[in-house]
Parts: C-alpha cells; sequence; structure tokens
C-alpha cells in the first residue's frame, strides 16, 4: 500500500513528501474554496493576502500532521513526552477520580491524531469512536497507530454511538470527543463559533447533566521549536437553572468559545477545510 511505503521512508524524506503534498493540494485548489469562504467568515475584517496566507500555511501544517502520524509507530514514549508538552494534566487526574468517565472535547486544531495516541502512551486509558467506512490504505494505518498506541477505537454504525460512548465512559475510560463537527439540524444546537450559529452535538452536555461525567478541553498546539503544547481546561461544570434547553446550550456555548480562542490565536492550525457552518438553523429559513 502507498501509505505504508511512504510510513517507511527516512524522516527527513517523509516530511519533505508530506509537505510537497500539502503545497500540491493547495497549488491545485484542493478545497480551497471553502477554505477561503470559511476564512472569509470568521475574519470579516482581515485582507484577502492574509487568508490566502493562512490558507497555504493550513495546507503545510496538515503536510506535517500526516508525516508524525506516520510516524508514530516508530517513535518511543520518551520521545513523545519530548514533543507533546502537558499542562494541567491535573484536570484529567481528578476527572477520572470521580469515577464516571471523562469527556475530553477536543478538535480538528493541531494534531489531534497525536495528541489521543501520545496521551494513551502515558497510561491513559483513550477510547474514541468512529464509523464504519470504506477500507483504505490511510484508514488502515490510522487504525494501526491508534491500535499501537493503546487507544480503544469503537467503529460503531449509526444509532450506536450514543450506546458505545455510554459504555466507555462506565468503564472509567477517557472519551475523545470532537466538538467541532458539523452535524444534521435534528441532532443540534447552534452555539455561536466566530459569531456565527454552528450545528454542534449537544452529547458532552447531557453525559455531563445526566451521567455525572468529567468534561474537559484539550488541544495540541504547534509551537515553533517542533513541539506540541497541550493545553488542558477543566472539568467544566454545567449550570442548573431549571431550563435543560437552556443550559446545554450554555454548556456547548463555552466549549466553542475555547475553541474559537486557540484558532484565533494559531488560525493555520484549525481544519479549514470542512464546511463547519454548512448546517444552519430553522431560525434561518
Amino acid at each position: 500500500m502507498i501509505a505504508d511505503l511512504v510510513a517507511r521512508l527516512p524522516r527527513r524524506w517523509l516530511y519533505a513528501v508530506t509537505a510537497a503534498l500539502g503545497w500540491l493540494a493547495w497549488t491545485l485548489h484542493v478545497r480551497r474554496k471553502v477554505v477561503l469562504a470559511n476564512l472569509r467568515l470568521a475574519f470579516p475584517g482581515e485582507t484577502e493576502a492574509w487568508r490566502r496566507d493562512v490558507g497555504r500555511r493550513t495546507y503545510r501544517n496538515l503536510g506535517r500532521m500526516a508525516a508524525e502520524i506516520l510516524l508514530v509507530p516508530r517513535m518511543s514514549r520518551q520521545e513523545l513526552e519530548r514533543i507533546l508538552v502537558y499542562e494541567n494534566f491535573e484536570a484529567v487526574e481528578a476527572g477520572l477520580a470521580r469515577g464516571k468517565g471523562v469527556v475530553a472535547c477536543t478538535a480538528h486544531f493541531g494534531n489531534w491524531e497525536l495528541l489521543q495516541a501520545a496521551t494513551a502512551l502515558r497510561g491513559t486509558p483513550i477510547s474514541s469512536i468512529s464509523r464504519h467506512q470504506a477500507r483504505t490504505g490511510a484508514d488502515s494505518l490510522l487504525k494501526r497507530t491508534r491500535a499501537g498506541a493503546g487507544v480503544e477505537e469503537l467503529v460503531v454504525k449509526r444509532g450506536e454511538t450514543l450506546k458505545a460512548a455510554l459504555r466507555a465512559l462506565k468503564q472509567g475510560r477517557v472519551l475523545g470527543y470532537v466538538i467541532d463537527q458539523n452535524v444534521s439540524r435534528r441532532r443540534a444546537v447552534f452555539p455561536t463559533f466566530f459569531g456565527v450559529a454552528a450545528a454542534t452535538s449537544p452529547t458532552p452536555a447531557y453525559f455531563a447533566i445526566r451521567n455525572g461525567a468529567a468534561v474537559i478541553f484539550a488541544v495540541a498546539a504547534q509551537e515553533g521549536d517542533g513541539r506540541y503544547r497541550v493545553v488542558i481546561e477543566g472539568p467544566f461544570e454545567p449550570e442548573d437553572t431549571g431550563d435543560r434547553d437552556r443550559d446545554v446550550l450554555a454548556f456547548m456555548q463555552r466549549l466553542n468559545d475555547r475553541l474559537e480562542h486557540w484558532v484565533r490565536r494559531h488560525p493555520d492550525q484549525w481544519y479549514w477545510l470542512h464546511r463547519r457552518w454548512k448546517t444552519r438553523p430553522a431560525s434561518e429559513d
């Protein structure tokens, strides 16, 4: 498989190849319109030249991310600990001590795959949920990387996500949950992200309110020296105003605000290629 062959390249060559692929994707306009449209929506006050620069750097960072994911099986725990510098890991330990599991809310920011692999190698019991997909070389390599790091990947069919997540939490595990994925209107609440309503799954709020799970926010922000700063915030406590819908929305707004804060600090490290604001609330019909 091509992905396996690329993964065996010497490190210097691997970084060069993935950087070239990132540059090529930008040059060939692979989803460039989506990237620039998203940047215009999020940063209306910036110049088009600034947005194009952020777009180019986004593709370059995705190339670097691909190389790092391919290298994970060849990295020792000591090397991963050198690359990822953790802040406030005590929040994870405090959440696990509650005995009801931890929902680690993260996003398509920095290197989220490296984050979960490195954290699992620290001895943290991590589960992630994914859908059944067509088998590809890249997908198989990702699955092997996660398994090799000790990440429990729960592959589910439609309608099975909640059951699998609850089982992982009841076992006292950390459930990795991506909060910046667009969802259908039927399943969504609409906190704002960059001032625009963004269809967001309310699941982390329900786990906190109904099941008592600890909810934290975690991202791995790329530093200029080749390392990642792993920022962990929380646990976040849900409000209890007596209005469940209001409390759920407020909880997810708080998490979206934390993500927006980090995207504003490092705009080239977020995944601008996906249509985050695709689903619109009924009020805009």
